[in-house]
């Protein structure tokens, strides 16, 4: 996997991270996750501004109307590197006691005929 497109991966599966947190009403964000998972290890060089940034790429938007889950999310987070957000994820998900079952959705927002 290329550099380019491996940025362009995580930023997705970011946004749809986010998404997911948003959807549960969850007390914390993908920033919020990014921010304990790398802030202490890359002290002067953390920089999480891009975060707020995802939606203004019309490509990372369109990532919803992609077919996703929780799944295909940490598989791609694992794929690049990003355990440490996912262990972050865990624990938040454990602290506030929020469990999820995989749900698979497609065609979502089509009208019927």
């Amino acid at each position: 996997m290329n550099s380019n497109h491996e940025h362009y991966s995580v930023a997705r599966a970011f946004y749809q991270l986010d998404f997911y947190l948003e959807a549960i009403n969850a007390p914390f964000s993908i920033k919020d996750l990014y921010r304990r998972a790398y802030a202490e290890k890359r002290k002067d060089h953390f920089d999480d501004q891009w975060l707020d940034h995802l939606a203004d790429d019309e490509h990372i938007r369109e990532s919803l109307e992609d077919s996703f889950t929780a799944h295909t999310i940490v598989e791609t987070l694992l794929k690049t590197g990003h355990e440490a957000v996912l262990r972050q994820l865990i624990k938040h998900l454990r602290k506030e006691r929020i469990h999820f079952a995989e749900v698979y959705i497609s065609g979502a927002g089509k009208k019927k005929s």
